[in-house]
């Protein structure tokens, strides 16, 4: 049985992805894909690695090898939280810096029966906005400038965590799908992380916005940095990773909807 992981991110539209899997869930089993979600998750203790025992994890490798015993081909496993939090983002100013560890938390929790990860990434100015108006509008409280100054001056970015992840799985391909290019369109990434037709129900959610700015924000030079960061990003990526991953960009004419990374970058460049 193949397991795929996909772990987010945050802001990435994650969660309009598990909506649809879930709407299609017995659709999926029909085709011998069985989906977890963030409540199994929970159910099963993956939600906070730190405390996982090994009761929890001897049940979740019965629990795969059930799977298994009953014909599934492909379980997806969806959760964005394992890569780390929204707050620990803002406390740290820095992109999941706990990524390794938790990565390595995983990989024993799954006991080596992972073949394949996938994550979501964005462009960095317009995910520290996101994450930013997503936490004011449910009552956190604004980043404030000096917070903002340290975010954009990080060093770490979506290289960094991409690194830490494909350390915590040595050998297991990492794909990497950009929001510009999935967000809205789920059927193509499951087609991408299952290599099978998808179902068309529920395609264009978009789920769990954030429309209004928070207070305060990044100044332009800022968002220039964040943006040149992000570009050094997916530039890295379309180049081969250094052998880590695979960046997809998803297109209207392939066959699985997506399309390897560095052409889409030489298209980019053209326009």
């Amino acid at each position: 049985m193949e397991v795929i992981l996909h772990c987010g991110a945050h802001r990435c539209a994650s969660t309009s992805f598990q909506n649809y899997l879930g709407r299609n869930e017995q659709v999926l089993a029909d085709q011998a894909i069985l989906y977890w979600g963030p409540e199994l998750t929970r159910a099963k203790g993956l939600n906070s690695l730190n405390k996982l025992t090994p009761e929890v994890c001897e049940v979740l490798r019965r629990d795969l090898d059930a799977c298994q015993h009953d014909g599934a081909q492909q379980l997806l496993v969806s959760q964005e939280n394992f890569v780390g939090s929204m707050e620990r983002n803002i406390a740290f100013a820095s992109l999941y810096p706990s990524m390794l560890e938790r990565g390595q938390l995983l990989a024993e929790a799954f006991g080596g029966k992972v073949t394949k990860l996938a994550l979501n990434i964005r462009a960095l100015d317009t995910y520290w906005s996101s994450l930013a108006a997503y936490k004011f509008k449910r009552g956190s409280d604004p980043i404030q400038r000096m917070a903002w100054r340290r975010i954009a001056q990080s060093d770490r970015s979506w290289r960094n965590v991409i690194t830490d992840l494909s350390c915590a799985f040595p050998g297991v391909p990492l794909l990497v799908l950009p929001f510009e290019d999935f967000a809205g369109h789920q059927r193509a990434q499951l087609e991408v992380l299952t290599c099978r037709e998808a179902p068309e129900f529920s395609d264009g959610l978009a789920l769990n916005d954030a429309p209004n700015p928070a207070p305060f924000g990044l100044t332009t030079k800022q968002r220039m940095k964040l943006w040149a960061d992000y570009s050094e990003d997916l530039e890295w990526l379309a180049s081969g990773a250094d052998g880590l991953a695979e960046l997809i960009c998803r297109t209207e004419t392939d066959a699985h909807g997506a399309i390897p990374g560095e052409i889409r970058i030489e298209q980019r460049k053209s326009t």
